[in-house]
């Protein structure tokens, strides 16, 4: 098959982030190379977002070429290890101050988040990553998004901001972190987190390739980049289908709405883009371009900062129900064969 412009995409969802990393895992095992050897651009928002960083961060010092700094297992720390330090879990008094703090407060402190942030990313820039990132933001202070590119890190200096920035300003969920403020690329910005506006950023990166095919990283052996030529591959982080009762939501007010309205804000959208990517390489005749791998979880495991072991366990299991289903697992090699992936026979 022609080779084609591959773009792995990574929904945010706090984390639930451990789910798509188990896909990604699968993937390495089944092509036997790292994943920024299989994609030619990695997608996140949120979650997504430091992921796409984790899994592109260059290590400068091997003196192998191309190597990334961090292995899957390092990147999978960042959930079963640093999760209770980003998302802390209070008992009796002090649960019960938090949850009255959150109606005024933000629920977390942002300090926590930031320290994680800067163990592994330190002072890299987005031209420290070995492939093209896309990630997403939106700035409150200006009412408009903030998309995070490769391409405009090596055309302007300016725009090449800290890893770290990065993913706390796609990180920013309202009512769970403070806004994240700074400056890029001369001006001050005012972070929220960019689910808000693409929870699955495939469609954004979708259009990043498509509008910028003069760029010489969207192209492919000197010929502009056409709808037929991109494929990707869209990893959710979990959903469940918990339904409103029309009978008791008719009368609520702003406390009862603000947190299904952020549900619906992460999760309805998402939906859409997949529906939206899915119809149009379907009419085009490109179905084999387009894969979108997601796993419904328990509603009691849905809140993206459940850092309980039993939560990241529950995580864990439900992505083996796409890493251990042997349809789901064709589908997959399908659509990497048909991209032009070469997998090594065993």
């Amino acid at each position: 098959m022609k080779p084609k412009f591959r773009i792995l995409s990574i929904d945010g969802g706090g984390l639930r982030g451990i789910i798509p990393l188990q896909v990604i895992k699968k993937i390495e095992k089944i092509t036997n190379q790292p994943i920024h050897k299989t994609f030619d651009l990695i997608a996140g928002t949120s979650t997504g977002g430091l992921l796409t960083c984790a899994l592109l961060l260059r290590d400068n010092s091997s003196c192998e070429a191309n190597k990334r700094k961090y292995t899957l297992d390092q990147i999978e720390e960042i959930y079963l290890k640093k999760g209770k330090t980003i998302f802390p879990r209070y008992k009796h008094l002090r649960w019960l101050f938090v949850h009255i703090k959150k109606w005024i407060y933000p629920k977390y402190a942002g300090k926590n988040l930031e320290k994680v942030l800067r163990e592994y990313f330190a002072d890299y820039k987005i031209n420290n990553c070995l492939k093209p990132i896309f990630i997403t933001s939106f700035d409150i202070s200006k009412n408009t998004h903030v998309f995070f590119t490769y391409r405009e890190a090596l055309l302007e200096y300016k725009k090449n901001p800290y890893l770290v920035d990065i993913c706390r300003a796609t990180s920013a969920a309202p009512t769970y972190f403070q806004t994240y403020t700074f400056f890029y690329p001369t001006e001050k910005i005012v972070c929220i987190d960019g689910g808000l506006i693409m929870n699955n950023p495939s469609m954004g990166a979708f259009f990043e390739v498509l509008g910028n095919t003069s760029f010489k990283l969207y192209q492919m052996g000197g010929d502009k980049i056409e709808i037929k030529d991109i494929a990707i591959l869209s990893l959710g982080t979990g959903y469940t289908e918990k339904l409103c009762n029309s009978v008791y939501n008719r009368n609520w007010g702003r406390l009862q709405w603000i947190k299904k309205i952020i549900d619906i804000a992460l999760g309805a959208p998402s939906i859409i883009i997949d529906e939206q990517l899915e119809s149009t390489f379907r009419e085009m005749g490109l179905r084999s371009n387009y894969l979108r791998l997601n796993v419904k979880i328990d509603e009691k495991y849905a809140e993206m900062d459940d850092s309980r072991e039993e939560a990241l366990n529950h995580y864990l299991e439900k992505a083996s129900e796409i890493t251990n289903d042997l349809n789901k697992i064709e589908k997959l090699k399908l659509f990497l064969e048909n991209c032009g992936v070469k997998i090594p026979d065993y």
